[in-house]
């Protein structure tokens, strides 16, 4: 078995921190074709964009982005800071939104999310590569 290959990247929240995500999974290989990149990246700007709504990652502070990859799998880890005994803002539910979990539990072979010890949460998602090399 070989070793994974591993990148990992900080980045600032807010509105913008989806778009950065998917650019930069995008622009790294971590040894992925294109098209895995490509749905990776949907899937990360996802968990992303939930990091900044619901994890207290706005402008001010940091994600951490980890892409974890061998032949057959890919792991994704988002860690975002919380609201550090804050409370989060009043959700505002849009008809057209909130799906965006939906979309990553069906393209996803696994993922979750739980708390860490700084009091942030780190979500994750897997994907099994076997097929999709080509794609």
């Amino acid at each position: 078995m070989t070793e994974p290959n591993t990148v990992s990247f900080s980045m600032p929240g807010g509105t913008g921190s989806a778009a950065i995500a998917r650019r930069s999974v995008i622009s790294i290989e971590a040894g992925l074709p294109l098209g895995v990149r490509h749905r990776v990246a949907l899937m990360l700007s996802e968990l992303v964009a939930n990091a900044v709504q619901h994890g207290g990652a706005g402008p001010t502070e940091i994600l951490e982005v980890r892409v974890e990859s061998t032949t057959q799998r890919v792991r994704v880890e988002v860690v975002d800071p919380g609201w550090h005994g804050e409370e989060p803002p009043q959700r505002i539910q849009h008809p057209d939104g909130g799906y965006g979990l939906l979309l990553v539990e069906h393209l996803a072979d696994g993922w979750g999310r739980e708390a860490t010890a700084a009091g942030g949460s780190l979500a994750w998602f897997e994907l099994d590569l076997d097929g999709l090399q080509d794609s």
